[in-house]
């Protein structure tokens, strides 16, 4: 048990069956923490070799393919460049999946502390950044800071995210062929077939459907 949860609890004032109980609930989270804290290391060191440009070579790309694909839940004929790192914070218990024909060009950043899906022929082009976790924002010193409240996305088929363009965790919406321009701020859902842009992005039309 942590000495400053040993406090809060005023654990000496509690009974046998009490200290017990709290005891196998520490050791139990204490558990959880030991093999995120693997996992989260296991993924640096997977990055560490895998977002390296010497895996740029035609020789090495598709060994690099296969590799994000295993570790990240990724169907066939996912495509990934240099830099692209995905990645979870603070103990959280997010994941990710990510359907086939995709591609994570070079730098895109995905935050998966919350829950992201990424649907069929989606592309995540330069530099896109996806948030999925957000601190509530608040100036009272007193207050404390390390609040962490993880959020979702769904990035539906055939959605296209231009280059820098940045998903915020209020966003938990990309729908079916959407379009967002490059550099974008998204801070809110977006429709199927809609093209947004700016910052903060807003709908600029929405395309025709074939159907």
């Amino acid at each position: 048990m942590w000495s400053n949860q040993y406090v809060e609890a005023k654990f000496w004032t509690l009974s046998r069956v009490q200290r017990q109980s709290i005891g196998r609930e520490m050791k139990a989270k204490g558990l959880r923490r030991d093999l995120w804290q693997k996992d989260f290391q296991d993924t640096r060191r997977f990055l560490l070799k895998y977002t390296h440009r010497r895996y740029e070579l035609p020789i090495n790309r598709a060994k690099r393919n296969l590799a994000y694909a295993k570790r990240f839940n990724a169907g066939p004929r996912l495509m990934v460049e240099y830099g692209v790192e995905l990645s979870r914070q603070h103990y959280l218990d997010g994941s990710i999946t990510i359907g086939k024909n995709v591609l994570l060009a070079k730098n895109v950043f995905v935050d998966y502390s919350g829950r992201v899906e990424i649907g069929d022929d989606v592309q995540l082009t330069n530099g896109v950044v996806i948030e999925t976790h957000h601190h509530p924002f608040h100036s009272d010193f007193r207050q404390s800071r390390s609040v962490v409240i993880p959020t979702t996305l769904r990035i539906c088929d055939g959605a296209v995210i231009g280059s820098r363009a940045i998903i915020l965790s209020s966003c938990h919406y990309i729908g079916c062929h959407a379009r967002i321009g490059a550099g974008a701020v998204v801070t809110k859902d977006v429709p199927d077939y809609a093209i947004v842009a700016g910052v903060p992005a807003k709908i600029i039309r929405i395309q025709a459907s074939d159907e």
